[in-house]
């Protein structure tokens, strides 16, 4: 009599996704995986830490998502690895420069019109991709940066150069809300959530300071030239930093390109820095003109100070007198000498946040 086979189904061991991981930076071969993320995009994954449901439709809010669900990442979606032949942004820029002839010479009666208020800027690896998509454009050591950043913000543990009311640094600036344009400069102001950024791009010919006064700025320095009626710029001389796209340091320069079509100005920016990116990037920049009279909508100046208060740093002492926490002091915070404050905090969050479960706490989404 033949055996009786009873098929016995096991169930398969749940994936490691970044949501249940033990140890993310155990998982490096799975970072490129869009699944690790459950196809979320980074501009998702961020979301979860504002976790409101039902979801709204504008503002912050509207960026909300319930921690662990699925996104609609679509992979290749985010193709922004540079096309260009240049390996520097100096080659680059001096390239378009000889393509413009030396520029293009304007007077106040000839320069291009971009006066108005404008709304956008570039998404920067949050938009239609999973975030795999970006971690495969950053090295090994920036990519260890981007996981830990991204899965701390997925719990709602957000730690970065505002959490100490520090500058944002150069890629917040691009979401330029005015041009001031002039025939020795354009001025952009940008209006962001407690705080406000300007650039300076110099058109006037002399180009950049010279090697021996040079040093590292939070918005680098920019220059630039018209060819016709698009503005190119190179910017250079930046500060190691992180805001907006991705950690960098003080290699990355930059090329862009702006140009007005209608009541669009509509631009790129190709990035270099050969120690965070594997091959430079080149992200598309785009305004809208806001034709709306509301004065309500008119750009404000904030300070972080607004809603965090005074540097956490600074205190008044026993004599009353204006003075600061030291390292070991209760109330201290972070310290100038530090290239990466929110790295140090995050790390540290890190540890709190996996004691804080082994005591028997909560994760995000637990009933």
């Amino acid at each position: 009599m033949a055996a009786l086979l009873i098929a016995v189904s096991v169930p398969a061991a749940a994936q490691t996704t970044i949501f249940n991981t033990k140890d993310f930076r155990q998982d490096r071969a799975l970072w490129g995986n869009p699944t690790y993320y459950k196809n979320n995009t980074a501009g998702q994954l961020r979301g979860m830490a504002i976790g409101i449901v039902p979801y709204e439709n504008t503002g912050q809010v509207g960026s909300s998502r319930v921690y662990g669900t699925d996104g609609t990442g679509k992979p290749g979606a985010l193709n922004i690895t540079s096309t260009y032949p240049f390996k520097t942004a100096q080659e680059h820029y001096d390239a378009w420069l000889k393509d413009a002839k030396g520029g293009t010479k304007h007077t106040k009666m000839t320069l291009p019109d971009w006066a108005g208020r404008w709304n956008g800027g570039g998404e920067f690896g949050s938009g239609a991709g999973p975030a795999s998509e970006v971690v495969k454009l950053l090295t090994p050591k920036y990519q260890e940066y981007y996981v830990q950043e991204l899965k701390a913000s997925t719990e709602g543990r957000i730690w970065s150069p505002n959490s100490f009311c520090l500058p944002n640094g150069f890629f917040p600036t691009l979401s330029a809300n005015e041009f001031v344009v002039t025939p020795e400069k354009v001025v952009t102001l940008t209006e962001g959530n407690g705080w406000n950024g300007i650039r300076w791009i110099y058109t006037d010919g002399v180009g950049h300071t010279p090697k021996d006064l040079q040093f590292p700025k939070w918005a680098g320095e920019s220059a630039g030239f018209w060819n016709g009626d698009t503005l190119i710029v190179h910017t250079n001389q930046m500060k190691a930093w992180k805001g907006g796209f991705i950690e960098y340091t003080d290699d990355l320069e930059t090329v862009e390109k702006y140009r007005r079509n209608g009541d669009r100005i509509e631009g790129e920016i190709t990035i270099y820095d050969p120690a965070v990116l594997v091959k430079p990037v080149t992200v598309k920049l785009n305004y809208r003109l806001d034709k709306d009279p509301d004065p309500t909508k008119r750009p404000l100046y904030n300070s972080c100070a607004d809603t965090n208060g005074p540097s956490p740093k600074v205190f008044m002492d026993a004599k009353g007198l204006l003075n600061e926490h030291i390292p070991g002091e209760a109330g201290f915070q972070w310290s100038e000498t530090d290239p990466r404050p929110w790295g140090t905090w995050l790390t540290e969050s890190d540890k709190r946040f996996k004691a804080y479960l082994a005591s028997g706490g909560k994760p995000p989404g637990a009933k």
